[in-house]
């Protein structure tokens, strides 16, 4: 179950996390390759992960799950 304080730690994750952040995960691809990518992401976030494939997905959320846990010094 997501408690209101890991909703808040994936919001906090998400906004602060920048181009460098998602070609080193791999949810886009580095240098112009991702141009396009990295554009939709600030455009509208919510789109552009609901349209990733399942294993960019999977990269997105174990880069927001690594992210968190350095905050909070926990492990989720």
């Amino acid at each position: 179950m997501i408690t209101g304080t890991d909703l808040l730690q994936i919001s906090l994750a998400r906004v602060n996390m920048d181009r460098t952040d998602l070609e080193a995960a791999g949810v886009i691809d580095q240098g112009e390759a991702g141009d396009k990518a990295w554009s939709n992401f600030g455009r509208d976030m919510d789109t552009f992960i609901l349209k990733l494939p399942d294993w960019r997905r999977a990269a997105l959320a174990e880069a927001i799950q690594r992210r968190s846990s350095r905050k909070d010094g926990m492990s989720h």
